[in-house]
């Protein structure tokens, strides 16, 4: 009975509530997810680099990091990043599906435009300094996190159904995603 009192006190509940001052790097986090350009190219960056073998993934994990945080930093607020996100992310897409884990300076060109392009389409609009640095900070752990742990998920199944079919079955999805991708570029495109 001695907790009913702390069951009844509370006039709000506060199990889910953000911590007060950070709302913006939730918003961050969630923000490399947020529009349908930036989702493909983050599936298709982790279909590529979950393609190589873990020693070259880990570089091309690096150079997303270091474009990702480049592309926040120095990068300049487009109006319309949507059409060149679509289009590296058809790129990403076809390299995935048709070359695997090989040409591997071209993988690393495209993941470092790629974290570059999520970079700058993760700019925030103007405002406080403190407030836009939590929000650019939360959209780089965001993407980071977000493409560690796509390719998590896709290494766990490469190793744990180890058919010869899986690895087509990737190769099909990543077909998918491009065409996706340059379906969305088209209409991009499109005037209505």
């Amino acid at each position: 009975m001695a907790w009913v009192p702390l069951a009844v006190g509370p006039s709000q509940a506060y199990a889910h509530s953000p911590v007060p001052g950070i709302e913006g790097f939730y918003i961050g986090l969630l923000h490399p997810f947020s529009t349908p350009s930036q989702f493909l190219s983050m599936v298709g960056l982790a279909l590529l680099v979950s393609s190589f073998e873990l020693k070259m993934a880990r570089w091309l994990l690096t150079v997303f990091l270091t474009g990702s945080l480049m592309g926040l930093m120095v990068g300049q607020q487009l109006s319309e990043p949507d059409p060149a996100l679509f289009a590296v992310a058809c790129a990403i897409c076809v390299l995935a599906a048709l070359s695997p884990g090989r040409l591997a300076l071209l993988a690393v060109g495209l993941v470092g435009i790629g974290g570059y392009l999520i970079g700058v389409a993760s700019i925030p609009d103007d405002g406080p300094t403190r407030d836009r640095l939590f929000t650019m900070s939360g959209s780089f752990v965001g993407a980071n996190l977000g493409l560690l742990y796509l390719f998590g998920i896709i290494i766990f199944i490469r190793e744990r159904y180890i058919w010869s079919w899986v690895g087509i079955a990737f190769r099909v999805v990543a077909a998918w995603v491009g065409t996706i991708a340059l379906l969305m570029l088209a209409l991009a495109f499109t005037r209505v």
